[in-house]
């Protein structure tokens, strides 16, 4: 089981761009370890299922990112990475979520899921 201390201080971060049109969250990005005097670049399978992750979400056409304080690795294969979102303010949430309903050229109209998310690093 995963203690509190452990989800306050990620040692992985993923910074990552989330394009319009998907018909899903999926984004490219890279895979970031903590280390004493910033962060260092590392292949995606340096991740093990069950790690936690600080997410930055870049959104297509905005300045800021949507901070995921906290994220669960679900799935690492070859170079993509699955995560399910545990811990972001309720105002990222809504602006992912308008971000998600904006039109666009999906012409799927199933619903998307925030709470998981796909990127290719």
């Amino acid at each position: 089981m995963m203690t509190q201390t452990a989800w306050n201080s990620p040692k992985f971060s993923i910074d990552c761009v989330l394009a319009h049109g998907s018909t899903h969250l999926e984004a490219d990005g890279c895979v970031l370890k903590c280390v004493d005097d910033g962060y260092k670049l590392i292949p995606p399978d340096h991740l093990r299922v069950g790690d936690t992750v600080n997410v930055q979400l870049w959104l297509e056409g905005e300045d800021a990112f949507i901070d995921i304080q906290v994220a669960v690795v679900t799935r690492v294969y070859q170079h993509w990475v699955t995560v399910e979102v545990i811990r972001v303010s309720p105002n990222d949430r809504m602006r992912l979520k308008r971000f998600i309903d904006a039109p666009a050229d999906r012409h799927v109209e199933e619903p998307v899921l925030i709470d998981h998310l796909l990127i290719r690093a």
